[in-house]
C-alpha cells in the first residue's frame, strides 16, 4: 500500500538543471540584447543631439527675423553647452551688449551628452569671453560655418553640421 501511495502522488516543481538551463539560456541572450541595444540608444544620442543643435540654430533664425535683431548661438566647447541671446544695445563705436534669451522665451541652453565632443567649430569667436557664436541676422541670414560633433566610442563616425550664410541652410554629413 505504501508503495502504491508513492507511485500517485507527483512530484512539484523543477530540478536544479531545468533552473541552470534556463538560467544561461536568460544569460546568452541578454548577452546578444545589450550591445544591440547600446548601439541604437547611441545612435538615437547623437541623431537629437543633432537635431537639437540645428532647431536651435533656426530658432535663432526666425527670431532675428521676428525682432529685427541680431541673435547669438554661443557655443561653449569645454562645457558642450549651446544657449542663444539676443541683441540689447549697440553702441555707436560698434560694441554690441547681448542678453541671454531665457526658456520662457523659447531659449533655454543645449547640453551635449557625456558621449559627444565638440572636435572642431568654423564659427565667429567673442573677443571678451573667447567663446564661439553663430550670428542671426534680422535679413534671415547668418555667419556661414561648420560645427564637427565626434561621438566617443569604436567605429563612430564624426557628425558635421554646416550652414550656409546667406540662406540659412543646413547640411548635415
Amino acid at each position: 500500500m505504501y508503495s502504491n501511495y508513492c507511485k500517485e502522488k507527483k512530484p512539484y516543481g523543477f530540478t536544479l538543471i531545468e533552473l541552470v538551463v534556463v538560467v544561461a539560456f536568460i544569460s546568452i541572450l541578454t548577452g546578444m540584447v545589450i550591445p544591440i541595444y547600446s548601439r541604437t540608444m547611441n545612435s538615437l544620442r547623437i541623431r537629437n543631439t543633432t537635431q537639437d543643435i540645428t532647431s536651435l540654430i533656426r530658432y535663432a533664425q526666425e527670431k532675428a527675423v521676428a525682432e529685427s535683431r541680431e541673435f547669438r548661438v554661443i557655443i561653449d566647447e569645454e562645457k558642450g553647452e549651446f544657449s542663444l541671446l539676443r541683441l540689447k544695445n549697440q553702441t555707436r563705436d560698434g560694441n554690441k551688449e547681448f542678453e541671454s534669451v531665457g526658456t520662457g522665451d523659447g531659449g533655454g541652453m543645449i547640453i551635449l551628452p557625456e558621449t559627444i565632443k565638440v572636435s572642431r567649430i568654423n564659427a565667429g569667436k567673442d573677443r571678451k569671453t573667447g567663446l564661439r557664436y553663430i550670428s542671426c541676422y534680422p535679413n534671415g541670414a547668418s555667419d556661414p560655418g561648420q560645427i564637427e560633433l565626434e561621438p566617443q566610442g569604436r567605429g563612430r563616425q564624426r557628425i558635421l553640421i554646416k550652414w550656409t550664410g546667406a540662406l540659412g541652410r543646413f547640411e548635415i554629413k
